[in-house]
């Protein structure tokens, strides 16, 4: 163990790993108040002569840069924040990812369902969309280089600064070596293990790991043709035709043969299948189109989602009678429009429930509930459902709104903290639960949608009267509240669990913007326990406007990370505040 500081800064509290190319160190950061947890990797150069250091130094530089930008510009990659040179080694200094490797995530909870291995493939091709478009190629992609953090997947590890630190010389001049190769073998392509990767390297590679996440079997452990070479995935997992084509393309020998992106692959999983016949009962998470991701085997059965305390029915379940309903009555030609609308719309529960109210209403029952918040994204309510239960609600659960028409058709997951069999016994709980989302309440849920919608809230106090102005009393105007208050008062609400208000702070031009709408950015927050400001700085105030440093530390457990943003405010006359127009991470 190092005891002195890298770079007169970091102090190394444990080793994570060692290899060829250097080693892995666990890092304090002592000029950071929080004494700021980060990764160092130690990069060990070969060159043959300091001419070719230099270079080396040079096109290392070059590959920090380009690591910078992917952190800054993706949530799902480290950020990069700093490098320097010590010693004749280099390092690099990056954000520490707080959650388990896929490794060791299906170590300890087993294979994953088919629904969750397709939203960990979605996500990660949505990231490698971004980082291939910057003309970056991963290399490495393995269940080790993937780390779940609350749920998602961030891609860590990137091999284009290791190929850099190669150089020999060939009759004077420099080139970079071929004869080390950058990858795992295994889940390495033919052509990369050659030292010819492509793009379509990176997607085969994350299509064996994914089979990985299906079978929890490495490669070697499932076996190769002897002829071919091709891994003999197919009989090691029970999975959909549809996803069995992706891979069977990704998987291709030729990576002319494979999807030429990421973004290619990524449309053949996205799009919406129409199934003929009632797909098999372990795939009762179909409705889930999440960029999340949820393993199984956490919950009373290995068949069941994680976090979901009552099963969400698929929303497709019911399709194959429908389509032959169709079939019969309006032709061939029609079914196909029928699909391609309900495809674009994604209502195919309220289409089947217009078509056939009594849609199996029996199989479920009423109750009242406790409500807590909705999501449209069905893994965050999962994550919800998560975080209530480790704050004591441990019947909390997640239901399908349109399965209980009495509450609408609003299409999305209605998350409760527990359940009750009057609403009176709800009324107790609701007081307290109150004090942490402002807009709880109870209400009954029930499978009829002639049944009445019973619900109570807490009541909202009066507001206080004020003296009325006298004929010859001019009225003030309100003082305008500094940029550095404002934003403190947004981070309350924040913490006081007022997303609707807060999400008020926004302009409408800053909440069009926001990937997801409200329910990302109540999302989002409900997974901080509590964001601090340490510090605000004016960059530039002018009448209608303001731009400002806010230096944050959130704080999730029993971990604390830091940032700091650079906002843009527009002060709103009509309501006499300041607006959030731009955020920007510094």
């Amino acid at each position: 163990m190092m005891s002195t500081l890298l770079d007169n800064r970091y102090r190394v509290t444990s080793v994570l790993g060692c290899g060829g190319f250097g080693e892995t160190y666990m890092a304090e950061d002592t000029k950071m108040p929080s004494n700021r947890r980060c990764v160092i990797k130690q990069l060990r150069p070969i060159a043959d002569n300091p001419q070719m250091y230099e270079l080396l130094q040079q096109r290392f530089q070059r590959e920090a840069a380009v690591l910078e930008a992917l952190g800054e510009e993706s949530r799902y990659i480290p950020k990069l924040y700093a490098n320097f040179v010590e010693d004749g080694l280099f390092y690099l200094v990056q954000e520490w990812i707080d959650g388990l490797t896929l490794a060791e995530a299906v170590k300890q909870q087993g294979p994953w369902t088919e629904d969750a291995a397709r939203t960990l493939m979605i996500s990660i091709l949505q990231t490698l969309t971004y980082v291939h478009s910057q003309g970056i190629i991963h290399r490495d992609i393995k269940p080790d280089n993937i780390i779940l953090r609350a749920g998602e997947p961030v891609l860590i590890d990137f091999g284009a600064v290791k190929e850099t630190l190669n150089i020999t010389t060939v009759k004077g001049s420099a080139q970079q070596a071929h004869s080390i190769v950058i990858g795992t073998p295994g889940f390495m392509a033919s052509e990369q293990a050659a030292g010819r990767p492509f793009f379509a390297s990176d997607l085969y590679s994350l299509a064996l790991t994914v089979i990985y996440a299906l079978t929890a079997k490495y490669p070697q452990q499932i076996g190769t043709d002897p002829q071919s070479g091709e891994v003999l995935w197919q009989p090691q997992v029970s999975i959909s035709p549809e996803l069995k084509a992706v891979f069977t393309k990704a998987l291709q020998f030729d990576p002319r043969d494979r999807y030429s992106s990421a973004q290619e692959m990524l449309k053949a999983m996205e799009v919406r299948r129409v199934d003929l016949a009632p797909m098999p009962k372990s795939q009762n998470l179909s409705n889930m189109q999440t960029l999340a991701v949820t393993p199984r085997s956490l919950g009373e059965s290995p068949a069941q989602p994680i976090y979901t305390y009552q099963p969400i029915p698929s929303k497709r379940k019911a399709l194959a009678p429908m389509i032959a309903t169709v079939i019969i009555g309006v032709g061939i030609g029609a079914m196909v429009a029928m699909a391609v609308v309900i495809s674009q719309r994604g209502d195919i529960a309220s289409l089947w429930n217009r078509i056939f109210p009594s849609n199996k209403s029996a199989e479920k029952t009423a109750f009242y509930f406790l409500a807590d918040s909705a999501f449209e994204d069905s893994a965050k309510a999962n994550l919800r459902v998560e975080k209530l239960r480790s704050q004591g609600y441990t019947d909390a659960g997640v239901f399908w709104i349109p399965d209980y028409p009495n509450l609408g058709n609003s299409q999305f997951f209605q998350v409760y903290a527990k359940q009750y069999s009057n609403l009176e016994n709800c009324r107790e709980t609701l007081t307290e639960h109150s004090k942490l989302v402002d807009d709880a309440y109870c209400a009954f849920a029930s499978p009829n949608p002639d049944d009445a919608v019973q619900r109570i809230s807490v009541p909202t106090p009066s507001p206080t009267s004020t003296p009325t102005p006298t004929a010859t009393a001019t009225l003030q105007p309100k003082p305008k509240t500094s940029p550095e208050q404002f934003i403190k008062d947004y981070y309350n609400l924040i913490n006081e669990r007022q997303f609707e208000r807060a999400w008020q702070n926004l302009t409408p031009t800053f909440q069009r913007d926001r990937a997801g709408g409200y329910q990302t950015f109540t999302g989002f927050w409900q997974t901080i326990d509590k964001v601090d400001v340490r510090g605000a700085r004016i960059v530039e105030v002018k009448a209608d406007s303001a731009i400002i440093d806010i230096d944050l530390t959130y704080q999730k457990s029993a971990a604390i990370t830091p940032e700091t943003l650079r906002m843009g405010l527009v002060w709103q006359e009509s309501s006499g505040q300041w607006l959030i127009n731009t955020t920007q991470r510094q």
